[in-house]
């Protein structure tokens, strides 16, 4: 704070020389003079001031007349006293003093005087240092220094004093040097009665003096140190020019003073005026923003609302305010999450998260809220400031892409990823609680006819229905799911016994083979369905679904439309047949695969007329493999290709051997799997082995699913007497000789 800013009570003198209004005037003089100061106070009263007689009202005396000297001082003292309050700042008291052309007046506090302060007060005060080192005495608006000879009389001396309302005079003498008079010395005179001796006998002599290159605050050092009240400034040659006194001395101050409050000032209309932009600016934040916001007292009741507020929950300015943000409250938080977050404001003062508010027409939203406390200088919360927002769409959306991510698309079902998490929570309630439960692995029977035939859309509103179906059939603790294309998968908890879930399973065939109606058209379908059980067939999720997939393969192979419970011995069978399906890769790069080839004899001649090739698998571990066994396996692995292809170029040299050591008569039939008809170019194949051995075409009997332009194509369907499977054979010849009678005997048997 600036010191002339600070309140007098600090500067003023609690010691007040005072008197009675019957004083004389020469001992209320000789009182000043005894202490020092520049000032009595007449007090008629305790507490009451009357006047006040100070060193200028001292100019008025007349020194000549004695009984000046010795009437009351209550006939030349000053009246009233300015009093002033114990607040007023020091440099407002100046202006006071300034105004009133005053040095001295009262302290007031409370209606009680408490003290004195006068321009020597405000010198003297600390902290004007400041501005007293700013300014040198050839600066300051001092008058030019009124100067009177030594031989000059008092009468003289004191009317210009009172003319030119100066506190000092400097006194010339013959040799060139300075004595000054001052109005303390007039006092002085008052008290003792000197009058008849000339200027040169009763001034101060000599003058302390200092340049006029001198700063303020080295002036004032220089008064504080020789305990005077008036210095002699000189200029270069040692002229007297000025008499500095409190008086000038309090002018520079005051006008650096005006140049700091200038200064102070215009920061402060900046500073108000940035304020009030930024103000203007958080009011059009506060109306203008997509955030609710809300202010509270510091128990919680509102006292302001943004429009925000009331576009997102539907009350209006004036029915919040007064009201506690509890008016928005929907029921759906616990009493302990409020708890948490009251003790979040006070611990730390700000608490944020989701919360569901209920709107002024009763719709739930979802907000993220954010709350501060705002505190004073002592920590004390005056206000809480809410801010919030609704999330409401985007939490929607959230759950929407959560549900997509969970579930199938087409049928709303739990997908494999949100499954198999069931699965494990499942599993885990089970062994925390000791019950059972049962895995259905549901795949649908003959699906791909129905899309390859009715198309995909078809497809789809049947794997709609049917998952509509299961739905409706398990209990509603159960979960059922679509892992992919026409698998479906159900969760059976709580399970007692095993008839329960083969009921269950056995519901689930009725309901999904009855028929259906897609596209227009009445199908009928029907399900394997292989079943696993918690804890018998699987401590792991992983080991319960692989071990349903196991069993439902098994009801597949077991003519479908049945339902299978898991067993051990598929699953040795299920690694057999892949160690066999692996055996098979490593037999056809081994050279471990033959064929063989099975006569065609004329019964009248006996006489070999043609052949069949057959293959066999020669292991060398196993020994010799049934073509029932890996045949199957090889259509279901893609191997049929690259095993029938090498089955054609071993038959074809084969053929080569014989013709030229002339023992092949008639015609040798090759089987192709359907899989090569579909999915390979069976003509060009067959067409470059012919090439490479150079074998006639009418040497052979072949299935294709085209004929070149130059052969003739005779098909048939054969049933094997062995697996009761239909084939169908293609005979293929270049002549073009007479179609045989369809062979449908009892004897004919396929590759197999």
């Amino acid at each position: 704070m600036s010191p002339l800013m600070q309140p007098i009570e600090q500067i003023a003198s609690s010691d007040i020389l005072s008197c009675t209004p019957e004083t004389p005037v020469h001992q209320a003089a000789a009182m000043m003079m005894e202490s020092g100061c520049g000032s009595i106070v007449v007090f008629d009263a305790p507490g009451h001031a009357l006047g006040i007689w100070t060193e200028t009202d001292a100019l008025s005396i007349d020194l000549t007349d004695p009984v000046a000297r010795r009437q009351p001082i209550s006939q030349v003292m000053s009246t009233p006293v300015v009093t002033l309050s114990h607040q007023l700042s020091v440099h407002d008291a100046v202006g006071r003093f300034r105004s009133n052309g005053i040095r001295h007046a009262l302290v007031e506090k409370h209606g009680d005087i408490v003290g004195l302060v006068s321009l020597s007060d405000v010198v003297l005060c600390q902290g004007t240092e400041a501005f007293l080192g700013l300014k040198r005495l050839d600066g300051i608006l001092a008058p030019p220094a009124a100067i009177l000879q030594a031989d000059d009389s008092l009468t003289a001396a004191l009317s210009c004093m009172r003319e030119q309302q100066l506190t000092a005079i400097g006194i010339q003498f013959p040799d060139g040097s300075y004595g000054i008079l001052t109005q303390r010395d007039v006092v002085g005179l008052v008290a003792s009665g000197q009058t008849d001796a000339d200027l040169g006998h009763i001034c101060t002599r000599p003058v302390i003096g200092v340049s006029v290159s001198t700063s303020l605050l080295q002036a004032r050092r220089v008064i504080l140190q020789h305990q005077i009240r008036h210095l002699a400034v000189f200029d270069g040659d040692q002229r007297l020019v000025h008499i500095v006194g409190f008086r000038e001395i309090i002018q520079s101050i005051e006008h650096e003073f005006l140049l700091e409050l200038h200064g102070a000032l215009r920061e402060r209309d900046e500073a108000l005026i940035q304020s009030r932009q930024s103000l203007l600016l958080a009011d059009k934040v506060f109306e203008a923003t997509m955030e609710g916001i809300v202010i509270t007292d510091g128990n919680g009741i509102i006292q302001s609302v943004n429009p925000a507020f009331t576009r997102i929950t539907g009350y209006s300015r004036e029915e919040a305010i007064g009201k506690t943000p509890a008016l928005l409250k929907s029921g759906k938080q616990s009493p302990e999450f409020y708890e948490y977050l009251w003790r979040c404001l006070r611990h730390d003062g700000a608490w944020q998260g989701e919360v569901v508010n209920r709107r002024k027409n009763g719709l739930l939203y979802t907000e993220h809220l954010s709350i501060t406390a705002i505190r004073d200088e002592r920590g004390e919360c005056l206000h809480y400031v809410a801010v919030f927002s609704d999330i409401t769409q985007r939490k929607q959306a959230e759950e929407r892409l959560h549900f997509l991510a969970n579930h199938d698309a087409l049928t709303g079902l739990p997908n494999r990823t949100l499954f198999i998490e069931k699965l494990q929570s499942a599993v885990e309630q089970a062994r925390q609680f000791d019950r059972r439960f049962a895995l259905l692995f549901i795949d649908l029977d003959r699906f791909k006819m129905v899309n390859d035939t009715l198309g995909h859309h078809a497809g789809d509103e049947l794997l709609v229905r049917i998952a509509s179906e299961l739905q409706r059939i398990v209990p509603n603790l159960s979960t059922v799911a679509r892992l992919s294309g026409d698998e479906f998968t159900v969760l059976l908890e709580n399970i007692v016994t095993v008839q329960q879930v083969a009921s269950r399973a056995q519901s689930i065939l009725d309901a999904i083979s009855a028929e259906s109606t897609v596209a227009g058209q009445g199908v009928f379908i029907s399900a394997s369905i292989g079943i696993s059980m918690f804890p018998e067939d699987g401590a792991m999720a992983d080991a319960l679904l692989v071990n349903a997939d196991t069993a439902m393969y098994r009801a597949k192979e077991r003519g479908k439309n049945n339902f299978q419970f898991y067993t051990a011995d598929m699953n040795a069978r299920a690694i057999e047949r892949l160690k066999m399906e692996y055996s098979l890769h490593r037999a056809l790069a081994q050279d471990e695969l033959e064929v063989w080839y099975q006569p065609k004899v004329e019964l009248a001649s006996g006489r070999i007329i043609g052949g069949e090739a057959l293959l066999r698998w020669q292991h060398p571990d196993m020994g010799l493999i049934s073509p029932a066994q890996f045949i199957p396996i090889a259509e279901e692995s893609s191997l049929i290709t690259s095993i029938g292809e090498w089955v054609l170029d071993n038959s074809c040299a084969s053929i080569r051997r014989w013709r030229d050591a002339g023992l092949l008569q008639g015609r040798i039939a090759v089987n192709v799997s359907g899989r090569q008809l579909k999915y390979s170019s069976i003509v060009d194949t067959v067409a470059q082995a012919l090439e490479r051995m150079a074998c006639p075409a009418a040497r052979w009997s072949w299935k294709s699913p085209k004929a070149w332009p130059w052969m003739k194509t005779v098909a048939w369907w054969r049933c094997c007497t062995a697996c009761r499977r239909w084939a169908f054979t293609c005979r293929l010849t270049i002549s073009a000789p007479a179609i045989p009678a369809c062979p449908t005997s009892s004897d004919y048997r396929c590759a197999a």
